[in-house]
């Protein structure tokens, strides 16, 4: 049982996080419905079959987000090297079966369990090093062949994306846990290099990269019609949009409008303003993870909030690269948005242990942050200090 230490002091959550990411799922629920409908009556005869399985699976995230959020977040040290073993067990036996889902009644995808285990296991390991972490034996060496056996049972499925974002979330995780900066610089030359033969290897990934690579000056004339076909839709929008559900790209004119190209369906819809709200909103969420982090008692918490706060940013980032043509087309779906369960329910789990973290802070950082709002109102001519009646035992 792990116990707070008299340093610290537990408060409420971080309310602007909670709230950005309820909007974020707000948004995501309209876009859900708007994109969905029509498919849903086409294939189930029910427009609101795909709305009806994400708000279940919402609700799950609700709850899974709820405990996450009351756990005393280093009750994860204990569960990282479960969690990570059932979400390499589940890894492995996709690999067996040849299909990227399990079906436990809603299909599952055990890569968003491995992304939330990489974080969590991850973090916990940093967090043991300490100064050992810039000995080569002790730092890169074990880093690389385990964030390796992760990445490459996810190519295997095959999804080089999703492992290019569990890649980039653990090497941002091992940079800001203090790795040596030549250590840092020999793992990005070789994680590239081995990026690189692993999209030569991969025949589907080529198909992929060379019309994106001839047709990168003129990404409206692509042969890639899921490419070309969003780029309509946020440009047809303008700055206000058609209006929510007036959409017309949806009509079986955009493959993909509810998972890959959701960004597109609301740009088409909200216009150039909502394309930014949204925006903003993940700007918003990635702020409050930093500044949650900057605050956190311990390395671990510093590190767990950071390892969610990078995946859920680079995987917005991959995913409006791709609509708007910047990047190859890589099937990364919109965090909170797009058409996923299990996607959603993991990554509510993550907001929970950034909650979980916000709520745990140490009485040097409440006191400072006392300060400066007292010197803000008063000139710093007093300093509030941390109430003491909440410090637990």
């Amino acid at each position: 049982m792990f116990k707070r230490t008299k340093r610290e002091i537990v408060g409420p959550p971080d309310w602007i996080l909670l709230c950005t990411t309820f909007a974020l799922i707000a948004l995501g629920l309209m876009a859900v419905w708007s994109s969905t409908s029509d498919m849903g009556y086409r294939l189930h005869n029910d427009a609101a079959y795909y709305f009806k399985r994400q708000a279940l699976w919402l609700a799950i995230g609700l709850v899974a987000m709820f405990i996450a959020g009351r756990l005393p977040y280093r009750h994860w040290m204990k569960l990282s090297i479960p969690i990570m073993f059932v979400a390499l067990g589940l890894l492995v036996a996709l690999v067996l079966l040849k299909q990227g889902r399990l079906l436990f009644g809603p299909s599952v995808s055990p890569v968003e369990l491995a992304k939330l285990a990489m974080v969590i296991y991850i973090a916990h390991w940093l967090s043991s090093k300490d100064e050992q972490l810039t000995k080569l034996p002790y730092g890169l060496l074990p880093f690389t062949i385990m964030v390796g056996v992760i990445a490459g049972l996810v190519v295997a499925q095959p999804d080089l994306s999703e492992a290019l974002v569990i890649v980039l979330v653990a090497v941002m995780m091992f940079f800001l846990a203090g790795a040596d900066p030549m250590q840092f610089a020999i793992g990005i030359v070789g994680g590239s290099a081995a990026f690189a033969f692993v999209i030569t290897r991969l025949p589907h990934a080529m198909e992929r990269l060379q019309p994106y690579l001839s047709e990168l000056r003129d990404p409206l004339h692509s042969g890639n019609f899921q490419l070309r076909q969003g780029l309509i839709a946020l440009g047809s929008g303008g700055l206000l949009g058609l209006g929510a559900g007036n959409g017309r790209m949806k009509y079986l004119w955009l493959p993909a409008a509810h998972t890959d190209s959701v960004f597109a369906i609301i740009g088409e819809e909200l216009g150039l303003l909502g394309c930014l709200l949204v925006i903003g909103l993940f700007l918003l969420l990635a702020s409050r993870g930093l500044r949650i982090a900057a605050q956190a008692p311990d390395a671990f918490g510093r590190l767990l909030v950071l390892g969610v706060t990078c995946w859920i940013t680079f995987q917005t980032l991959m995913n409006l690269a791709a609509v708007t043509g910047a990047i190859p087309f890589t099937g990364i779906t919109l965090p909170f948005m797009s058409v996923g369960g299990s996607s959603l329910g993991c990554l509510m789990v993550g907001i929970g242990i950034m909650l979980s973290v916000s709520r745990t802070l140490s009485i040097e950082g409440v006191a400072s942050h006392e300060a400066r709002r007292s010197s803000g109102r008063d000139g710093g001519a007093r300093v509030s200090r941390p109430d003491h009646r909440h410090s637990p035992a």
